[in-house]
């Protein structure tokens, strides 16, 4: 009888390990793939042109959620600092700590830390389309390019992700207002792979940003966004967020 209670005590306490070894290559792929900057963070959209005299730094606090591929909520945390070149293109750096998903991890799934480097390059401004369209002469369009990077340790026990993204980033912003508003999408790719740990191999999905901005809210130099992402692959949902930013002006 004693053996029996051993034995059932044993398997008790292996169970967790148990059940993190049935993750499936799917899941740990998934896990990669939504466990990055690039993938857990609200987007923004590409920077209105500003004066070419000056550099911008921007702080920035970025709060995202997305269900993991269990269902279960991975909530994401971060923060950054941007700098705007010369009133263009935009460079910039985040850190912050996603929830793992607690459907596939266990009880005790805890969180990750997660890193990022993100560069918006202002291509070509406009105003006289939309302009017409939305029957505003201070409507201005901005067409731009982005390149980012994303880092996280253990987005599944010992797995590590790394992924690059892509996107092709469109905004509209009505500038006869106060507090401004801005609409944005960017339609894009991202590569992700393991880095650090036995993982799956690397793999390659499409997906779309979009959302609204209220620039200048107050007073110049705080904005909101509100974004959303779509991946267009099974069980990675909507990702949805807010980012509050604050332009430290000359």
């Amino acid at each position: 009888m004693k053996y029996f209670v051993r034995c059932a005590a044993l398997a008790v306490i292996a169970m967790p390990p148990m059940l993190h070894a049935q993750a499936s290559d799917d899941d740990l792929a998934l896990l990669r793939l939504i466990g990055v900057p690039n993938t857990a963070l609200p987007p923004v959209s590409l920077p209105m042109p500003a004066s070419r005299n000056h550099n911008y730094f921007i702080g920035r606090f970025q709060a995202g959620y997305r269900e993991g591929p269990s269902g279960r909520a991975m909530p994401a945390f971060a923060g950054g600092i941007d700098l705007q070149y010369r009133g263009g293109s935009v460079v910039g750096i985040t850190g912050g700590w996603q929830r793992r998903d607690c459907g596939i991890e266990g009880s005790n799934c805890g969180g990750h830390a997660l890193f990022g480097i993100k560069s918006q390059i202002n291509l070509m401004t406009g105003g006289s389309v939309f302009a017409g369209l939305l029957h505003d002469n201070s409507a201005t369009s901005t067409f731009g390019a982005e390149f980012g990077f994303g880092y996280a340790p253990k987005v599944s026990r010992e797995v590590g992700a790394c992924a690059v993204d892509f996107g092709l980033p469109f905004s509209v912003a009505k500038r006869r207002q106060r507090p401004r508003l801005v609409a944005y999408v960017s339609p894009g790719m991202i590569w992700d792979f393991t880095c650090g740990g036995d993982g799956p191999g690397s793999g390659k999905n499409y997906k779309t940003d979009f959302g609204l901005a209220l620039q200048q809210v107050g007073n110049r130099s705080f904005d909101i966004y509100l974004g959303v992402q779509k991946i267009f692959r099974g069980r990675t949902g909507y990702q949805t967020g807010i980012t509050l930013s604050y332009v430290r002006l000359p």
